[in-house]
């Protein structure tokens, strides 16, 4: 006799999640009126990762609430900003360990010497930075001056 009539395992496959959640993102995308073409949304296993890029501002919101807080990092080189995550837990069952690592390069027009983060106490991480101010063009007006006129010697 078989267990298999009553046990099916699961089958877990890269592919399998990747299209979970992109059916999520495609769902949001039809039920949400607030969700503008400047948000770029993913859900991940552990909740979600949204990156707003405007005029004023690049922002990236991202829940961290399985890590403690000292298991998170955060590194700024250049303009690639790199999130990190590691938890590792110990009881009487064994050992397990869960990691997440986001590296994102940031536009161009964003002040890096400005970016802040921010951690909620539900979890949520907030990483902001202003863009830079662009420099309007201006008319730059020609001043006149006096010729020099060097006497010849007599």
């Amino acid at each position: 006799m078989s267990l298999y009539h009553y046990y099916r395992p699961t089958q877990h496959s890269l592919f399998n999640e990747l299209m979970r959640d992109f059916t999520g993102v495609d769902r949001l995308n039809k039920n949400s009126s607030e969700v503008s073409s400047q948000d770029f949304l993913l859900f991940l296993n552990n909740g979600f990762f949204q990156i707003t890029n405007t005029d004023e501002k690049f922002a990236i919101n991202l829940n961290v609430s399985q890590f403690k807080p000292e298991n998170l990092k955060i590194n700024l080189e250049g303009r690639t900003l790199t999130i990190q995550g590691d938890e590792e837990v110990k009881n009487e069952h064994g050992y397990s360990k869960k990691s997440f690592s986001r590296v994102i390069l940031l536009p161009e027009d964003v002040d890096v010497s400005a970016v802040a983060s921010s951690l909620s106490e539900d979890g949520k991480l907030a990483i902001e930075a202003p863009k830079k101010e662009v420099v309007q063009g201006r008319s730059i007006e020609i001043q006149r001056k006096e010729a020099l006129e060097e006497k010849a010697p007599e």
